[in-house]
């Protein structure tokens, strides 16, 4: 007798979840008004953009750009044919209670095209690496990009995956 309760008891189960799962999706595309999609426009946060020296505060964290150099190259760092170097020195600041945590994949270079990508691996006297901050703390280190020759070139700084929010430093 209990085993026959325990399978309608999973079946029941079974069918509950699939009807949950099915219920949950609709039946094709649906039109959206034009005002609703004016609203999500309108509700879209947009990039502020600074300049080196600036400093922006996002959250807890202070950042300043202290200075970006361009490099055609130094010791045995060689950029790729047709690119140079742009060597940024930040400064992060936690200006919260709470650790939060940094690190040079938090930052890309976007191009004149558009194409964002990570810092090089470049040998610099005072690299940022990864790491944590304690309330009230700070760190300053640089980190080398390759970009087109002459392109312009913006510094996007994301402190967290799960967030849309970033800070954009053009140079």
């Amino acid at each position: 007798m209990k085993k026959a309760l325990l399978i309608i008891g999973g079946i029941l189960l079974v069918l509950i979840v699939v009807g949950v799962a099915a219920g949950g999706q609709s039946s094709g595309p649906t039109k959206v008004d034009s005002q609703s999609q004016t609203d999500s426009v309108q509700a879209t946060p947009t990039d502020q953009t600074f300049k080196v020296g600036d400093t922006a505060k996002l959250g807890d964290r202070e950042f300043t750009v202290n200075s970006a150099k361009r490099s055609a190259g130094f010791g045995y760092n060689t950029p790729k044919s047709g690119k140079e170097y742009v060597i940024v020195n930040v400064t992060i600041r936690n200006l919260g209670k709470d650790e939060v945590s940094y690190n040079p994949f938090d930052f890309k270079m976007q191009d004149a095209n558009g194409a964002q990508e990570s810092s090089t691996f470049a040998s610099l006297d005072d690299s940022l690496n990864s790491g944590t901050l304690a309330g009230g703390g700070k760190v300053t280190g640089s980190m080398a990009f390759e970009v087109p020759k002459g392109d312009a070139a913006k510094l996007i700084f994301t402190p967290s995956f799960w967030s849309s929010q970033r800070i954009v430093v053009e140079m």
